[in-house]
């Protein structure tokens, strides 16, 4: 019995030593628990009431889950399938530092590891404005101003036509001369005649960019270069249709808009026409040195509502509008009149929309409807400028201006409450530092609205 016993004991090692093999073995073909994914956090667009968070992953595929807190205050408790997503936390205040932190969380349950971001928020931009209104030209003439471009409060240009009684020059007589600019010196305007040779047209000018003190762009279906004290004919330029609008941040980097979807850039030395991808008329342009847009429409039926971006040498369409009055309950934004691009963003006006701010490194839009600002419900945005996200200004198509000031949209000027006659048209206008202009024509006359801040 004894001698059995013994024989058991290295049988029963050898099945134990087995038995222990083959659950290693076992254990290294199960599938393991799968790890958490690092989860990273950054404050991309800081603004004054909108500070935005990008939560961002290395894996794309699995679902994460996080909290976000301000401070104390939770933010956002969510998921998010994909490499990252974008949260707007709308309850900040002005010029106000907050830190935020992020936490991953599995299984319901908040994880140790924190990722956190500090940020302050803009502050609000002064809307007190003083307001002068001119009026040029002899009434019953042919009188009214299209384009404005400040260099700085002493330096404006501002295309269009009018004409005074005087002697004109051209004729060696007395007669109605006609102007096609006016400039503002800081302490005057002075009424300038662009008519370069060979042209000599003396007719109206529809564009105008400044782009410094010592270089000008001014167009119609030519166009003429302010360069050395005096302006020039471009004969080199294409002959297109009528411009619509000049952007430019250098004169070797300046984009020209016509009617019908045609593009031009100069680089310095020579003029290029570009493929815009569409026909439609190309109504306002504007950029800085990474991206440019246009926004695109044309009053006759048939053409499409667009916003072109010039990316990689290349324009594409960001999006297009099915109507023309939009209808934001659909996505629809309607017409799109005009933009502004500044830091990382494109501000738009529409005709369902007062502003869309379009995130373009993210692709994303944040809309603030027509019913939330004050402007009336018969005018739209002609031109939408400013200097940034929190100082931008409306001109409206009526006369009227409103300040974004970062939280809230003010009216500053009304022509309809103004004091002045007249119902005026407005056709555009620029907002630099601080000194707002918006030109156009009131009772027959060529209309100047200024504001000084």
């Amino acid at each position: 019995m004894l001698s059995d016993k013994l024989k058991a004991i290295p049988t029963m090692t050898t099945i134990l030593l087995i038995a222990a093999l083959l659950c290693a073995m076992s254990c290294r073909e199960c599938p393991t628990e799968p790890d958490i994914p690092d989860l990273s956090l950054t404050a991309p667009y800081v603004e004054t009431s909108i500070v935005w968070l990008k939560i961002s992953s290395p894996d794309s595929t699995s679902r994460k889950s996080f909290i976000v807190q301000r401070d104390t205050v939770v933010v956002l408790e969510s998921s998010f399938r994909g490499k990252d997503t974008l949260i707007a936390d709308r309850t900040v205040q002005p010029n106000t530092s907050y830190s935020y932190t992020l936490n991953r969380v599995d299984h319901g349950k908040i994880m140790d590891e924190t990722e956190s971001v500090t940020v302050t928020t803009l502050d609000i931009s002064s809307s007190d404005f003083s307001w002068e209104v001119y009026r040029f030209g002899v009434s019953g003439q042919e009188n009214w101003l299209r384009g404005v471009s400040i260099v700085n409060e002493n330096n404006i240009w501002i295309v269009g036509i009018f004409y005074y009684w005087g002697w004109d020059s051209l004729y060696n007589e007395y007669g109605y001369v006609p102007c096609n600019a006016l400039h503002w010196n800081g302490q005057q305007w002075d009424s300038v005649s662009i008519n370069p040779s060979p042209w000599q047209y003396r007719g109206a000018y529809d564009a105008v960019c400044a782009i410094n003190d010592s270089v000008v762009w001014a167009g119609i279906n030519g166009i003429s270069l302010f360069q050395n004290r005096q302006w020039i004919a471009r004969t080199d330029s294409p002959d297109l249709s009528w411009i619509l609008d000049i952007w430019g941040n250098s004169i070797s980097n300046t984009f020209f808009t016509y009617y019908y979807g045609d593009i031009v850039h100069f680089n310095g030395n020579s003029f290029t026409i570009m493929s815009s991808g569409t026909t439609t008329d190309l109504q306002d342009i504007d950029g800085n040195d990474e991206r440019v847009f246009i926004t695109g429409f044309s009053y006759t039926a048939g053409n499409e509502r667009v916003l072109l971006e010039y990316k990689n040498s290349k324009w594409n369409k960001v999006f297009s509008s099915p109507t023309t009055d939009g209808d934001l309950f659909k996505g629809d934004l309607g017409r799109l009149y005009s933009v502004k691009v500044m830091d990382d963003v494109a501000v738009i006006s529409t005709a369902a929309a007062a502003t869309v701010k379009y995130y373009y490194h993210d692709g994303i839009m944040d809309i603030w409807p027509e019913k939330a600002t004050p402007l009336r419900n018969y005018v739209s945005v002609e031109r939408i400028d400013g200097n940034a996200i929190n100082d931008l200004a409306l001109i409206t198509n009526g006369g009227q201006i409103v300040h974004y000031n970062g939280r809230d949209y003010l009216t500053i000027f009304d022509y309809d409450i103004s004091g002045h006659p007249g119902d005026p048209s407005v056709y555009g206008g620029d907002f630099k530092d601080d000194v707002i202009c918006a030109v156009g024509d009131v009772l027959g006359q060529a209309l100047v609205i200024i504001g000084r801040r």
